[in-house]
């Protein structure tokens, strides 16, 4: 018997239950997150701990086997609805508080969704761990072969379906049109974006570029355009934006400011938004002017890739890790 529409607070409590029954499950998730290679084991489960900056919808508090230091992974879940404005940035705040409080030691936030609700969500690049509940639902159903496995390992893989779910991507007419256009003027006049064939949602108007030079591991550096805000974010992640401009601050070019976004640090060239709503014309000149201040930021980073990169190591994060 399969139960049709999941929720939120539904796969919460699945995931809680297997954290606290299911050593090897706990042991494989911490390996999704910068705790890996840590042996522990989980001291606490809670689920909706909230304060007054939010709430995490599940936190899990570890206890390290070598020295007995606690550390914590805060975990926003995540089906079908949107993220909240500086969702991924409230945790941060959250669980820092909470180091300040020595309640752990030190903590890592890892948005767990669907594949697609990451490849659709703007918001959802923000986090910089992601774990899927495809992934979640094939480690369980590899690992467990009883009935009660295989039903838990079906649930969460039912619950990415979007037959199921209320989000879709919704096809539209001008979206695709805009974004088709914007695509012949990528390739044309800016191929240094290298920019994919973009599938969007209506009325997107959010799309990443990483061109091939760009690194991705061990820390992830992408351009991030937001056509709505009209922000073209240099984006660098885990880094502490105050101590990342005092090291890049001498070669910011006119129009560069340096923003904190979540826990990255973003080198920003702002223009005039623009939304796939407005005249064809106007939305893709907007979008031409766009690309070029990506392609403008693009350029920085090659150019100065070894400053870049060795303020965004330097600048690291200070929850990275603890000693």
């Amino acid at each position: 018997m399969a139960i049709g529409r999941k929720y939120e607070r539904d796969i919460d409590l699945l995931l809680a239950e297997e954290f606290i029954v299911s050593k090897e499950f706990a042991d494989w998730f911490l390996a999704k997150t910068k705790f890996s290679g840590d042996k522990a084991i989980v001291r606490d489960v809670y689920v909706s701990k909230s304060d007054t900056t939010g709430e995490s919808d599940l936190l899990i508090v570890y206890v390290r086997e070598v020295d007995s230091k606690l550390f914590a992974i805060h975990i926003e879940d995540k089906i079908d609805a949107p993220l909240q404005p500086e969702q991924e940035s409230r945790y941060l705040l959250r669980a820092q508080g909470e180091v300040r409080q020595g309640k752990y030691a030190d903590f890592d936030v890892v948005l767990c969704a669907p594949e697609f609700y990451r490849a659709n969500q703007p918001d959802a690049s923000e986090f910089q761990k992601f774990v899927s509940y495809e992934d979640m639902a094939n480690f369980i159903g590899a690992h467990d072969s009883s009935l009660r496995g295989q039903y838990r390992s079906n649930f969460l893989l039912t619950a990415t379906s979007r037959r199921i779910n209320t989000w879709q991507k919704i096809d539209d007419d001008r979206t695709n049109k805009f974004w088709a256009a914007a695509y012949e003027v990528a390739s044309r006049e800016f191929p240094v974006l290298e920019m994919k064939e973009p599938k969007l949602t209506k009325d997107s108007t959010w799309i990443n570029f990483q061109p091939l030079d760009m690194p991705t591991m061990p820390k992830r550096i992408y351009i991030s355009f937001k056509g709505d805000r009209g922000y073209m974010d240099l984006t660098f992640s885990n880094c502490v934006a105050h101590e990342f401009e005092s090291k890049v601050k001498p070669i910011l070019e006119p129009g560069m400011t340096v923003h904190q976004t979540g826990r990255s640090s973003a080198i920003r060239m702002k223009v005039d938004g623009f939304e796939v709503s407005d005249s064809f014309e106007y939305s893709i000149e907007k979008a031409r002017i766009s690309f070029s201040a990506c392609e403008q930021l693009i350029k920085l980073f090659r150019r100065h890739r070894t400053i870049l990169m060795d303020a965004m190591t330097q600048s690291a994060h200070e929850s990275n890790r603890f000693s």
